[in-house]
């Protein structure tokens, strides 16, 4: 999972460093930004992060603020600096990267390159060690992560059937529909004669619909919702999550039914219903799984902040920009 996540991010950081490196401005050798413990944090590895956190088309087109890119900078640096202590961790911990796993981490970013020598001699030695560092302080700060919190995370049966019993409200599923709709939309600000026309289309509609008409079809080609491209099909919802108007109508349906014309803000609206679950109590094994990520999610999130706060008692930060 460590690698999944760790190549996924810095594809992304490595394909803009292509793109976007002249932009940074920044040059492999510059200067140390932070020390943790043993570990050090660079301007490169920090534009890099960066640069990761910058949509694609900020890098090209710059439309973001001063303000906006000092705030990535901080949130980039901040995230460096965690890195870093985990890292110290790690070493202490005597964890390793393997070279068989740093270099099947770096595969998804050799891209045109067809072997790690052509990467290196076309970016220049300096840079790829860069990136390799890079990507070896991230897996080892992962693998870190795995040990320190992911292994400890325990979350029992008693303990998913003790919050289950405790919370029953929040597992009581509302009424649930199941819907298609076709919308011929109504300009607020159109003329009388418009939306009277609107009226009409959606009228002849409505016929075709109860004349037998394939509603998937009917709404694909006339509805002016984005719904259209999966006929109409709004998928599951519960009462209260449409305008009143939309619901009242639906209350009045039995499945396979369609309904009148439905005048909302939006436009005209024909439903069918296709489906109508009444309330009910979820019952624990239809919640179990749910419950326990719910558990082991919380429980990390604890487990973490526990972690960095020793972290960063046990090792020293050193800001040196």
């Amino acid at each position: 999972m460590y690698s999944i996540r760790l190549k996924s991010r810095l594809l992304g950081a490595f394909c803009l460093m292509l793109f976007c490196f002249g932009a940074v401005g920044v040059a492999a050798d510059e200067g140390l930004l932070a020390r943790v413990g043993e570990v050090s944090v660079s301007e490169f590895d920090l534009a890099l992060t960066v640069q990761r956190r910058l949509p694609m088309q900020v890098g090209f087109h710059g439309k973001i603020s001063p303000e906006k890119i000092e705030e990535i900078r901080q949130e980039a640096l901040s995230e460096l600096i965690d890195q870093a202590y985990q890292v110290n961790w790690a070493r202490e911990q005597k964890i390793s990267v393997t070279e068989v796993e740093l270099a099947a981490a770096m595969q998804p970013l050799m891209g045109r390159y067809a072997t790690a020598e052509a990467m290196r001699e076309d970016l220049g030695a300096q840079v790829y060690e860069q990136i390799r560092a890079l990507m070896f302080r991230g897996l080892l700060a992962e693998k870190a992560r795995l040990a320190a919190v992911d292994a400890k995370i325990t979350v029992s049966e008693d303990k998913v059937r003790a919050h289950y019993e405790a919370n029953q409200e929040r597992f009581f599923r509302p009424r649930q529909f199941r819907a298609s709709h076709i919308l011929i939309r109504v300009d607020p600000s159109s003329a009388t004669e418009e939306r009277e026309e609107r009226r009409q289309h959606a009228a002849e509609l409505l016929a075709q619909a109860r004349a037998g008409e394939n509603f998937y079809n009917l709404a694909y080609y006339n509805s002016d919702d984005r719904t259209r491209y999966v006929g109409g099909d709004l998928g599951y919802f519960h009462e209260g999550q449409v305008v009143p108007e939309f619901e009242e109508a639906l209350l009045a349906l039995e499945p396979g039914q369609v309904s009148d014309l439905v005048r909302t803000r939006f436009g005209f609206h024909i439903i069918q219903l296709v489906e109508i679950n009444e309330p009910r109590q979820m019952h624990l094994d239809e919640m179990r799984e749910r419950i326990r990520a719910q558990l082991e999610k919380e429980q990390g999130e604890e487990l973490t902040q526990a972690w960095m706060d020793g972290l960063r008692k046990r090792y020293p930060l050193e800001l040196l920009d």
